[in-house]
């Protein structure tokens, strides 16, 4: 069986898919929970205190030739169902806001 290869520069293939961010800025998007969540016909307020998350996610692994690995994440992108599915992870965020002590 012949193997293809991609004609890109190594520098290009060890960045994650455009259709995702890195973990570390995926896991800060997801889990930022500062501020407010408010609604004026309602009239209330709601500050967050902690939330848990458990969701699918797709990972884009990537190893450059000097062996440093880029991880991206989001959640799943497709839904179509194909011969070959991709695997999708499960990742599981607890926060809780720090209460200051008085």
């Amino acid at each position: 069986m012949d193997q293809e290869y991609d004609n890109e520069p190594a520098d290009a293939q060890s960045e994650v898919d455009e259709a995702m961010l890195e973990m570390s800025e995926f896991v800060y998007e997801m889990s930022d929970i500062d501020g407010y969540l408010t609604s004026e016909e309602a009239e209330f307020a709601l500050k967050m205190e902690g939330a848990e998350l458990d969701i699918p996610v797709q990972l884009d692994i990537r190893v450059a030739e000097d062996g440093t690995v880029k991880i991206g994440g989001s959640p799943p992108l497709y839904y179509v169902e194909t011969t070959v599915m991709p695997v999708f992870h499960q990742m599981k965020i607890h926060i809780q806001r720090d209460k200051p002590e008085d």
